[in-house]
């Protein structure tokens, strides 16, 4: 072999030893990065999210208008049921007293006068009991009398003389009105006559206002 192929086979051997550490040298394809803790989306906290604004929230329900007063009825209800369970005793202040405050204050009544007292005889002149009244101003009276008188009456007379009320019960303790209060159309005095129709003996009367 010459001096020339021996340069030959040296420069080719060269070239192969190079082109074998090139391919040793060059990275391959590398592998995806597995997903670590930072890959995982963070989560928006709770005292991250903003408050709905006032317009979002949902608006308060509008209060509800105040229950009217309840009033009682004109006639019946209370006015009868007031004294459904009253028994008369044998005092008649005493008597008139409770009765009133059964049926007074309940139905929005006030005392207008104080309690009095007399004394009534069966076929008898009877006696008044005059008060001041308003009219469109209503009025309720009661009376009690001792056993001895079996039925009183009451009648309300306008200061023209004209009848306003009266009791159409045959007992010894009238209420006038039995069913409501009677209402007045003119001012001025009213009396209130109380006669014996059977019986004699001492009664107690009370004259009550609603306005």
């Amino acid at each position: 072999m010459g001096a020339r192929d021996t340069r030959w086979l040296l420069a080719t051997a060269v070239l192969l030893l190079s082109c074998n550490r090139g391919r040793e040298g060059t990275p391959g394809p590398q592998p995806a990065p597995s997903a670590g803790p930072s890959a995982v989306p963070e989560l928006e906290s709770p005292a991250a999210v903003s408050p709905p604004t006032a317009s979002a929230a949902p608006s308060a329900p509008a209060a509800s208008a105040p229950a009217e007063a309840g009033h009682p009825a004109p006639v019946g209800g209370l006015w009868l049921a007031c004294y459904s369970g009253f028994a008369p005793r044998t005092q008649p202040k005493l008597d008139v007293m409770r009765l009133g405050l059964l049926c007074g204050p309940q139905n929005g009544m006030t005392k207008l006068t104080d309690t009095k007292e007399a004394d009534v005889t069966e076929g008898g002149k009877g006696r008044e009991h005059a008060f001041e009244a308003q009219a469109g101003d209503c009025y309720r009276i009661f009376a009690v009398a001792e056993p001895s008188v079996e039925d009183l009456d009451i009648e309300v007379l306008s200061p023209s003389g004209r009848r306003v009320a009266f009791d159409s019960s045959d007992d010894r303790w009238p209420v006038v009105k039995p069913d409501g209060p009677f209402c007045v159309t003119e001012d001025g005095v009213h009396r209130a006559r109380v006669q014996a129709q059977r019986g004699h003996g001492r009664y107690a009367v009370e004259i009550w206002r609603l306005r």
